[in-house]
């Protein structure tokens, strides 16, 4: 009976003198009774003063480690929360709502991975639009493109994106294209009257952009995405100084540069 007296003795003294810690961003810690986690501001005072009350705010806390052994994790950017988002769509079907002008029908889905941030896949088909280069083009080009979503340079309490598809991005795009077209050459021994041959070519393309844009979501259904890139690239053709630019635009050894710009809209789901 008095080993029994003597163990609770020794377990109350012990729990008395098991104190909470706050381990701040820095990495110093405050030995202290945790009284109060509020929304800003974590509460607390030290055992040989409990009177006096202490306050710190939560962006300067790591995390609180409990005497009971739990560990709570501060979060300090809210951007970060994916509670904020649980009904938002994280899925993006679009189209290039300009390519068919330029001669191609560009398909993109995009999927959200993590708040600010998400991946592109497109797929262009070359000819399935107009063809104001009479090249009369065929082929296939793909792209694929991380983004990363833009915060603020500053942050509030609460504050995160309104959708999480939605801002000004920044994104790294590889693409390549393959495809035929017709060429055309010039036999200037008749001059003036040069005679011309048509001879069907084909090209392959590779580019890495950087590519700026921003990304408008209306109504958690309607998605407005407008861009512009550059980067290094080449192709064939660049190269020969036919400007073949279906889905984007390439030079050739000399000149290794690539350019892509367009306007998709979409649906997110």
């Amino acid at each position: 009976m008095k080993n029994i007296i003597g163990f609770l003795l020794f377990f109350l003294a012990f729990t008395s003198m098991a104190q909470d810690k706050i381990v701040k961003t820095n990495g110093d810690v405050i030995t202290c009774s945790v009284s109060e986690i509020g929304s800003e501001e974590i509460k607390y005072f030290y055992t040989s003063n409990p009177k006096i009350i202490f306050g710190i705010e939560k962006s300067l806390v790591d995390r609180v480690e409990f005497a009971t052994g739990e560990v709570i994790k501060m979060e300090n950017n809210s951007f970060d929360n994916t509670d904020y988002y649980i009904n938002q769509g994280r899925h993006a079907l679009k189209i290039n709502f300009l390519s068919p002008l330029w001669g191609s029908t560009e398909f993109v889905y995009e999927q959200n991975t993590k708040p600010g941030k998400s991946f592109e896949v497109a797929l262009g088909i070359v000819g399935l639009g107009f063809d104001p280069q009479e090249n009369n083009p065929a082929g296939i080009y793909t792209k694929f493109a991380y983004k990363f979503i833009r915060t603020p340079d500053f942050y509030m309490n609460k504050m995160r994106y309104s959708h999480i598809l939605k801002g000004a991005y920044f994104a790294p795009e590889f693409a390549m294209r393959y495809m035929y077209y017709d060429f055309k050459e010039y036999d200037y021994y008749y001059y003036p009257y040069p005679s011309t041959t048509s001879k069907r070519k084909d090209d392959f393309a590779i580019a890495l952009m950087l590519k700026f844009g921003k990304q408008w979501v209306i109504d958690d259904s309607f998605l407005v995405d407008l861009y512009v890139g550059f980067g290094y690239g080449y192709s064939e053709a660049g190269g020969n100084g036919e400007g073949l630019s279906y889905g984007f635009a390439t030079g050739g050894e000399d000149v290794p540069i690539a350019g892509t710009a367009g306007l998709r809209i979409g649906w997110v789901f």
